[in-house]
């Protein structure tokens, strides 16, 4: 059983982004797959899902926290090709003390394709140490054990 977020306690449900999208030829290389596209659709779903939660990058360079990537994983369950549309879903779960995990599934149709995460760790920008991950991005989160389907 999920154990419910304090957003959804409160009424406001977690955040969970989408964006649909076609793979282009820079995404791709001879065997019509290129690992990094994912990284970078990864980080890119992750900044919209600040942006969504009125946290954009601008504003966390402004305010803090810094949350570098100290871990990255991504999962090919099917081949990705050129002209290929995607659903990509990212949300945040896993929260820790200091730390939390983006994570992502890329659909093609019913059929997830892709899966990865992030996990990030919340510094003070000027001195790197860790502090707590703020309450608007628990609010925001996910329970751990969330799995986003497919429409």
């Amino acid at each position: 059983m999920a154990v419910l977020s304090p957003a959804t306690l409160a009424g406001m449900p977690p955040l969970l982004h989408r964006h649909d999208f076609r793979i282009v030829m820079a995404e791709v290389d001879m065997a019509q797959i290129h690992f990094i596209a994912m990284y970078r659709w990864m980080d890119r779903g992750f900044s919209e899902w600040l942006a969504e939660e009125g946290h954009p990058f601008t504003r966390l360079l402004e305010e803090g926290p810094g949350i570098p990537i100290v871990e990255s994983r991504c999962r090919f369950l099917a081949r990705v090709r050129l002209d290929d549309e995607l659903t990509l879903r990212t949300w945040v779960s896993g929260i820790g003390r200091t730390s939390f995990r983006s994570r992502h599934t890329f659909h093609r149709g019913s059929e997830l394709a892709v899966e990865g995460e992030f996990v990030h760790v919340c510094v003070d920008r000027e001195t790197r140490e860790t502090q707590p991950v703020p309450g608007w991005l628990r609010e925001a989160a996910f329970p751990d054990d969330f799995v986003s389907e497919a429409d």
